[in-house]
């Protein structure tokens, strides 16, 4: 009764305490059938499983099928199994090795105790990961012994996923990498307020490389545990501990002069001054044998870099090949020394700029504890914390400005060096985990994790006096472009987000016959504080040198500040996220296995926020939106925006199958559907209450006519700026009022998480030499993806005149012209993803492994979403048509061709030695381009942000003279450009498409070589010295123009700009332009592509030394 009464207990813990919809899988497990020589299945066998390094054990009953399920296991190995039965001998397999996520299948035959009295000990022989009935969807698997073999610098978990033939960087299934969730023993590292591009962290990895076992990446599985995702789940799990001490101590140097310092024959600035050192340290082993386990990680890490290629010039020529800008060094002296004598403000360097430096450390504590031989617990603490510096933001402005064509540090402009920024970085996770037999039929994991992550950023300005550290940020342009930048950095001011993660899962497995029954629940509940304060010190904005010098009004201002005198009220969320769900395993025949199941989720918001009447007043004439080649359709009205979207349960079914074709293993067909939902960076919520203007100012914007009719004059104090006029600039929120040219933000009520429906369907061949071919078609559709729509536009007036007729608006371009923005974070059903893969594996056996596989990208969507503030990604998104109005295009994460590669072998010699090769090959194209205006060409406010027309003649197309170049002379340099561009001259007399034309290839190669000498000693004891090193792009230490990356100079970020507009067009005008650059030499020269002179192009090494015992 007691055992009833407790595994009762257990079991209701499963349920009502658990609540992670987020679950990723961190163990591994084992089944099989059990029969006699004879065929015959054989019930109520005994099957023990014994991780051997730890002597773990983990039972199991046969069924009366004759199946056995193990559950919950630890990875790797070897594990020993032993099947006992009364009347026969005990049958016993070792050399088994468990990898995470996977089912190891084990048939196991038993004979007769009259045959033989003595236990027949049979070799499990190699692993084959992908022939086995367990594999249904898409899959990459990297061992521990892969991370040690293959080569990084980094030493990063991306140069691991990458192998992974559906990858693009961090980016997987031509998904934004933002869709992903990473996890490590079941915690989720991930950027959930998605201001960086893929790890929390910053420059520093989130764990360090040498505590991880083993990764995953799964982008398709149907195994219903698994959510949090329409990109890929990494999963990664932490080394443990065994009954034997195990340690290593290591450094690794990346020595000055350890990169190329040429590319194609060009010197690379700084490449000769990077440095960059780690040591660290590891050790693993018993506190109690068979029972209780500890694993210790420390690691600390330094680099020292240039930071900054580009230099001013001496003559106000910029020659962008050789990273001079255009800005003077006489300009940059003038304004400096106005600044020290008029404000007593020194903007710091504008040359021989100081080496940007990256410290951080890395600690991590595991213990593993065998409770019984029925639970199992494990706890993990681990710690990251690091900093580093940055350059200034490249072009952004306040919301609704215009912003320059050039980045602030390029080849038309220069910013000082306290305008660069540093980045503060902590993560922080602890982890436990608790296993457990509730009988033979029944396993349960729980786990419950915590992570907490900040992101702070600082100035070079903090460390100056009051009010100096605070000086505004001041732009100075010239000719209609960026030329000069000083001050604190526009978005740096009390900028922090904090990120707390809690977790809590449990999964409960029923073993029937040949059902295994899933159930579980859980729960993930998040906060985040976002400090962001937008122009926090002021923004001024100048067309010259001199108007800033002689205290002109500016072109442009912006502001945003805290209510109260708070300088950074922060912006808070707390958000939950439920699920519950149920699966079948059901062995349908011993050739056939179908997996299905639904998980049910629902978001919780559990703020209450308070409402800002005014918005409701001045959105009240909004009206519906809706562009069904977009899928969009947002409902107009008045705004609220004191409350969230509605929570609605969302259903994810999902089922996969695994076909044994001709019975040996030999020949498998798998696949499968389902529906994904997954999480997006919370950081477009949080627009919603930086912009209600209840904790702080919205957005201040106001162009040249706004500041001359305020008389608007500079102030290097923003606080004296507000205290003078508290009309203008309010110290506290009225829930009545709000200031002209605010920008605000909402999140669409029916709005709805991303979701997608996603399907497989490969076939794996075993061929000779332990090799497997396979090949897989994936394809994702989206059912509800991200977009913004800026509900403030009004409809266009009518199409611009002329061949190119797009809509066109004029200066009543805004619904509510004292609104600067009204940005709706909304859905869209528009979007698709197709792969094709064809992959050939060789299995580790003799000491050689390897792997090539091609993957073929067809993918398209209406956003990829390029920003974090609802405005920028708005604005980045460019279209041929309204911005909100974008249309389905190629994805910028849809790399057509991709070619992944590796192979490592190991071979031990002369008693005392080994060396181990690590090769890896990476070739695709390097990325995508859009061909865009400079300017707004179609007057709806945005700059850069319209596809360009490709005229199909010159006639289509009007050129004014400019820069000494007549419109026939530009018109000539033009179509000549245009009939030697591949893509243009295939789209003549259409518009370009978003992201439609491909970089050039990229092929690489990186290399590792280990060479260890060791000494053995003992019973299983081995004190190894190894020497390794990293070498990344080989090719390009062979020959300095191979392995580059190349610069287009008419581009910005991912817009490639040959054309400038000098009047946008109407409804009665075309627009005219000039070319986007000096002169026509000046064109020429810019519009041809070349090799990118970056330490991004050239080879660069790693010298490691490192001690185990």
């Amino acid at each position: 009764m007691e055992r009833t009464v407790k595994k009762f207990a257990l079991l209701a813990i499963s349920f009502f305490v658990a609540t992670l919809t987020y679950a990723q899988i961190t163990t591994s497990s084992m089944s099989g059938r059990v029969t006699d020589a004879d065929g015959a299945i054989v019930p109520a066998a005994t099957v023990i499983a014994v991780h051997t390094p730890s002597g773990t054990q983990y039972y199991s009953i046969t069924d009366n099928a004759g199946n056995y399920r193990i559950h919950n296991m630890r990875i790797g190995g070897p594990y020993t199994v032993t099947v006992s039965y009364v009347g026969y001998a005990d049958a016993v397999y070792g050399n088994i090795t468990l990898r995470l996520s996977e089912n190891y299948v084990q048939d196991i035959v038993i004979s007769e105790s009259a045959t033989t009295l003595e236990a027949i000990v049979i070799s499990a022989g190699m692993d084959n990961p992908i022939l086995t009935s367990d594999k249904s969807g898409t899959s990459t698997n990297v061992s521990s012994r892969e991370i040690d073999a293959l080569p990084t610098v980094s030493r990063g978990i991306q140069d691991f996923t990458k192998l992974t033939p559906q990858a693009n960087g961090f980016s997987f299934a031509a998904r934004d990498n933002r869709m992903n969730n990473f996890t490590v023993d079941g915690a989720g590292f991930n950027n959930n307020f998605g201001l960086s591009s893929s790890l929390p962290g910053g420059k520093a990895e989130p764990i360090s490389l040498d505590a991880i076992e083993e990764i995953t990446v799964n982008i398709a599985p149907y195994d219903i545990r698994q959510s949090r995702f329409t990109g890929a789940a990494i999963n990664a799990v932490t080394k443990s501990g065994t009954n034997r001490i195990h340690a290593s101590a290591y450094t690794y140097q990346r020595f000055k002069g350890m990169a190329g310092k040429t590319v194609d024959g060009q010197e690379v600035q700084g490449a000769g001054e990077t440095s960059k050192q780690t040591w660290g340290v590891r050790v693993g082993g018993p506190i109690i044998r068979n029972k209780l386990f500890f694993f210790l990680s420390g690691e600390f890490e330094t680099e020292d870099a240039s930071g900054v290629n580009w230099r001013p010039s001496t003559d106000g020529v910029g020659k962008a090949d050789q990273f001079i800008s255009r800005t003077s060094e006489a300009d940059l002296e003038r304004v400096k020394q106005h600044l020290i004598s008029t404000y007593g403000y020194d903007p710091g360097k504008y040359k021989d700029w100081d080496p940007f430096k990256v410290r951080n450390y890395k600690i991590l504590a595991r213990v593993d504890w065998n409770i019984s031989r029925n639970h199992k617990l494990m706890v993990r603490y681990n710690d990251v914390v690091g900093s580093y510096m940055n350059v200034t933001n490249a072009t952004s402005a306040p919301s609704g400005l215009s912003r320059a064509s050039s980045a602030r540090m390029s080849a038309n402009s220069i910013a000082f060096q306290n305008n660069f920024y540093g980045m503060e970085n902590t993560v922080r996770s602890i982890t436990g985990e608790l296993n457990s037999t509730l009988g033979a039929r029944m396993t349960n994991q729980f786990y419950a994790t915590y992570t907490h992550i900040r992101d702070g950023r600082t100035s070079p300005n903090d460390k100056l006096a009051d009010p100096l550290n605070r000086f505004p940020h001041v732009d100075i342009w010239k000719d209609g472009d960026a030329y000069m930048s000083f001050g604190y950095e526009l978005f740096t001011f009390h900028n922090e987000v904090l990120n707390n993660t809690w977790n809590i899962v449990d999964n409960l497995t029923i073993n029937l016959n040949r059902h295994t029954v899933t159930l579980g629940a859980s729960f993930e509940r998040l906060y985040v504080r976002n400090s962001y304060i937008r122009e926090g010190t002021g923004y001024y904005r100048y067309n010259s040198v001199d108007d800033f010098l002689n205290n002109a009004t500016p072109s442009a201002f912006g502001l945003t500040y805290g209510y109260y005198g708070n300088d950074a009220p922060g912006q808070m969320l707390t958000f939950g996220y439920a699920g519950v769900y149920a699966q079948d395993e059901w062995q349908v025949t011993p050739r056939f296995k179908l997996t299905y199941g639904v998980r049910l989720e629902m978001p919780f918001y559990f703020d209450k926020m308070d409402t800002n009447l005014a918005i409701r007043d001045k959105t009240a004439g909004f009206g519906d939106i809706s562009y069904p080649e977009s899928g969009i359709a947002v409902k107009g009205g008045a705004w609220d925006v004191g409350t969230w979207p509605k929570s609605k349960v969302t259903i994810n079914p999902r089922i996969g199958f695994n076909w044994d074709v001709t019975g040996d293993r030999s020949l498998q067909l798998r696949g499968g559907t389902g529906i994904f939902s997954g999480m997006m960076p919370f950081v477009w919520f949080t627009n919603q209450v930086g912009g209600a203007a209840m904790i702080q100012s919205p957005e201040l914007a106001w162009n040249a006519a706004a500041c001359a009719a305020y008389g608007l004059k500079f102030n290097p104090d923003y606080k004296a700026l507000i205290a003078a006029d508290p009309t203008t600039f309010p110290s506290e929120p009225n829930p009545n009022y709000l200031p002209n040219n605010a920008n605000i933000a909402m999140v669409d009520k029916d709005f709805n998480f991303p979701q997608v429906w996603r399907s497989n369907l490969g076939v794996d061949v075993e061929l000779p030499w332990n090799m497997i071919f396979t090949g897989e078609a994936l394809f994702t559709k989206d059912i509800n993806a991200v977009t913004q729509v800026n509900a403030n536009e009004t409809a266009p007036v009518g199409t611009m005149a002329g061949a190119d007729n797009r809509p066109v608006w004029d200066n009543n371009r805004k619904v509510n012209p004292s609104l600067s923005s009204a940005m709706m974070l909304t859905n869209t059903n528009k979007g698709y993803q197709f792969q094709l893969t064809a992959q050939l594996t060789k299995n580790f056996s003799k000491g050689l492994s390897g792997m090539v596989a091609y993957t073929y990208t067809n993918a398209k969507d209406v956003s990829a979403n390029p920003g974090s503030t609802a405005y920028s990604v708005w604005t980045a998104n460019a279209s041929a048509y309204s911005l909100n109005d974008p249309r389905l295009s190629y994805s910028n994460f849809s790399i057509p061709h991709r070619l992944i590669g590796n192979l490592t072998y190991r071979v031990e010699y002369l008693r005392h030695l080994a060396t181990t090769i690590g090769l890896v090959y990476q070739g695709m194209p390097a990325g995508r381009w859009s061909y865009t205006y400079s300017g707004d060409v179609n007057r709806d406010g945005s700059s850069n942000s319209d596809m360009m027309y490709i005229p199909a003649s010159p006639s289509e197309i009007s050129f004014v003279d400019a820069g000494g170049m007549t419109a026939q002379q530009q018109s000539a340099a033009f179509f000549e450009y245009v009939d030697n561009n591949k893509y243009l001259s295939a789209h003549k007399g259409g518009y370009a498409e978003r992201f439609g034309d491909v970089r050039p290839w990229i092929h690489r190669f990186d290399i590792k070589v280990l060479q260890d000498v060791f000494v053995n000693f003992g019973k299983d004891n081995r004190l190894t010295l190894q020497v390794s090193l990293d070498m990344l792009n080989v090719g390009n230490l062979l020959n300095d123009s191979w392995g580059c990356y190349y610069y287009h100079a008419l581009s910005s970020y991912d817009n490639v700009m040959p054309l400038r507009v000098v009047a946008g067009g109407t409804a009665t005008a075309a627009p005219t332009f000039r070319l986007n650059a000096n002169d026509v030499a000046d064109f020429k020269t810019k519009s041809q592509l070349t090799k990118y002179v970056s330490t991004d192009s050239t080879w660069s090494m790693l010298l490691g030394f490192r001690l185990l015992f």
